[in-house]
């Protein structure tokens, strides 16, 4: 019995391997149904029960430390409109609330 390396494998399972993208129309009727189908406006209607993409925020700190905390969606848009209000990131608005907590 012979074991065989993947380079020494036969062309016969490339052929196998499923195809990226789109694949190619066989017929006539088929590439004309295509093209129609490319040619037609695309809709770019929203469904109306969805939220707006979230603002990209700037990453623009000297933090050494990762903390990942596991909160409520309200506290979340809380702490978001805080922020964005204070116009700072997230890591200089938790400092900045520590050093408050603290001072009393």
């Amino acid at each position: 019995m012979s074991t065989k390396k993947p380079a020494q494998l036969g062309d016969n399972l490339l052929s196998i391997r499923p195809r990226k993208g789109a694949a190619k129309p066989q017929s006539e009727q088929e590439a004309s149904q295509v093209e129609e189908q490319a040619e037609a406006p695309k809709s770019k209607a929203k469904p109306a029960n969805t939220k707006p993409a979230p603002r990209r925020r700037r990453r623009l700190s000297d933090k050494k430390m990762q903390l990942n905390l596991k909160i409520d969606e309200k506290t979340l848009e809380r702490f978001i409109k805080i922020a964005d209000d204070e116009g700072l990131i997230f890591g200089d608005l938790l400092k900045k609330m520590i050093d408050k907590y603290e001072s009393k």
